[in-house]
């Protein structure tokens, strides 16, 4: 036998010990448990209060859209806060001064986060999502849960709320729907009276 059959076992004990020392890759976990609109929220800001339990997560991001597709606020931000945390955040800032615009009263606002990592998926990143009217405060939807459970704007929202095949009327025209069957009945309660 040669020189180098007597040490061949040394490269797998090498190999074994190189990888004891390094590092592991962690890989980040974020868990969703639950969203509520916050406190804060309405017209000028679409803040949330959201329940999550995070391990090493890395980033934060935020959304707020309204009805006609507008984009109120969006950006990232790596995050230091949640990056290990368990418990509800109140409120967690969309846009953290707000939206760029203030909405008009009764604007349908969706509010949407999700923190873990970049990129995102279902195994890595919580997402949070509320679909409310900005002056009310009525929570018209909420989600939770991982990534891409959620819509991510209010027009996606709208179309899961919506009711299949009854179209929605404004006000004008629902009054002009009322004042022409109104009408109906009273020429034919006059018909039959003659």
């Amino acid at each position: 036998m040669g020189r180098f059959a007597h040490s061949a076992w040394i490269i797998p004990v090498f190999a074994v010990a190189v990888g004891a020392l390094a590092p592991a890759h962690v890989h980040a976990a974020a868990t969703a448990q639950g969203v509520a609109l916050s406190a804060t929220a309405g017209c000028n800001r679409g803040d949330l209060d959201i329940t999550l339990t995070t391990a090493d997560a890395h980033i934060d991001s935020w959304l707020a859209t309204n009805l006609a597709g507008a984009t109120l606020v969006q950006d990232q931000a790596a995050t230091v806060a949640l990056a290990n945390f368990s418990g509800t955040w109140s409120p967690y800032l969309i846009g953290r001064t707000g939206f760029l615009i203030g909405q008009l009263p009764g604007t349908l606002v969706g509010s949407y986060a999700s923190v873990g990592e970049t990129p995102p998926d279902a195994s890595n990143t919580a997402e949070f999502f509320v679909f409310y009217n900005c002056s009310t405060r009525q929570v018209l939807y909420s989600c939770y849960g991982a990534y891409g459970s959620c819509p991510q704007t209010a027009q996606a929202a709208a179309a899961l709320v919506a009711p299949p095949g009854v179209p929605a009327l404004d006000r004008s025209a629902l009054l002009l729907t009322v004042l022409v069957l109104a009408a109906a009945g009273g020429l034919a309660l006059r018909h039959r009276s003659l």
